[in-house]
């Protein structure tokens, strides 16, 4: 690990100097200027500030820097050595605050704190994620594709991981694409544990309520510990990858289909469906119309809850209707072309499709006699 190395070398390293500071301080500056307010859009932007191993491993590299809105306004609140005896490292931590506000503005709530390191590379400073500092003492298990890295609280769950294992190949399989060559699993207490390891901390919290994937890195971030090493859910975004890569997908279709294949929000299919109904019943005016149109209603826009058990319900008639083929195509499925594609897949005028995809829903209903 680059943390234990640049350890190794204090020895024989100079202590951390002024000059070093004052370079770090300015390599953020002019990492941050080049992103040019577009710190989300620009996440995987080739970059000359950043560490270009980490650039070769995860394309959408600035890790932390996803979760900036456009024109965030940064507040460097720290730049210091990461040991006293070695110049070798810095840890950066910076407040970045909404556009338009005034930075330590008291009306305003800043959008992040984020970390990250700085550290010296044939000579010279370069960028580095919080990631690999933040996990280097954690454990580490691989089992099939899947390597795992365990928050020190948890306990790791074999089983859990090699079902999970499992899973990608036999996912990739039914699905004719190729399996990640690699998958970087972290089995963490929470979401907001989950962010901080990429050096991102909110000023609200998540709790342990779900989890994320980068699938472009091959990564996944799970949130819910009675998941832990078998969110499907997740693992589906990035073994899915292929097949939405290069098209328009949309959100009914990408996350409908792997709550369909493992839940979402810590509950699984039946149970994503079973709150669905109970959510339609108690709003009769979210209609699968709405929920294709992503419309907003009552000044919300359908909720994740909602689209994605929706979506998933959808994944599994067209499964039923046309097998993997007709899924494939029902995730390549814009937003725009949605109604006629599934009246196409389904073989029914929309309005039949909305009325079938109510049944189902409401076939999940708890019935008090047993089958």
């Amino acid at each position: 690990m680059p943390l234990l190395a640049a350890f190794a070398v204090a020895a024989c390293a100079s202590a951390p100097t002024a000059q070093s500071e004052t370079a770090v301080r300015a390599l953020w500056s002019d990492y941050l200027a080049a992103k040019q307010g577009q710190y989300a859009g620009n996440a995987g932007q080739p970059s000359m500030h950043w560490d270009a191993a980490e650039q070769a491993q995860w394309p959408m590299y600035d890790l932390a820097g996803f979760y900036l809105s456009d024109g965030a306004l940064p507040e460097v609140l720290s730049v210091t050595p990461l040991s006293p005896v070695a110049d070798t490292a810095y840890r950066i931590i910076t407040r970045f605050w909404p556009a338009g506000t005034t930075v330590r503005d008291s009306s305003a709530v800043p959008e992040l704190t984020m970390t990250v390191f700085a550290r010296r590379q044939e000579g010279r400073w370069v960028l580095a994620n919080a990631l690999p500092y933040h996990t280097a003492a954690w454990r580490r298990e691989t089992r099939g594709r899947v390597t795992y890295r365990i928050a020190p609280s948890l306990t790791f769950n074999a089983r859990r991981a090699e079902r999970a294992a499992a899973f990608v190949d036999s996912l990739a399989l039914a699905f004719g694409v190729a399996p990640p060559p690699r998958l970087d699993y972290y089995v963490t207490e929470s979401v907001d544990q989950a962010l901080e390891l990429l050096g991102a901390r909110f000023p609200r919290t998540f709790g342990a309520a779900g989890g994320f994937a980068k699938p472009v890195n091959r990564q996944v971030f799970s949130g819910i510990p009675s998941l832990g090493e078998e969110y499907r859910h997740e693992i589906a975004h990035v073994v899915l990858l292929p097949i939405i890569r290069g098209s328009s997908t949309s959100l009914l279709a990408s996350e409908g289909v792997p709550t369909w294949l493992g839940g979402t929000a810590g509950r699984d299919y039946p149970s994503a469906v079973r709150y669905l109904d109970s959510l339609l019943v108690a709003h009769p005016g979210v209609t699968l119309d709405r929920i294709v149109d992503d419309r907003i209603v009552d000044d919300r826009r359908v909720s994740s809850d909602i689209r994605n058990a929706a979506g998933a319900v959808l994944a599994d008639m067209v499964h039923e209707a046309g097998g993997v083929a007709a899924l494939r195509e029902y995730l390549r499925t814009p937003a725009a072309a949605m109604r006629s594609t599934l009246a196409r897949l389904l073989a029914k005028p929309w309005a039949d499709v909305a009325g079938a995809w109510r049944e189902r829903v409401a076939q999940t209903r708890p019935t008090n006699h047993h089958h």
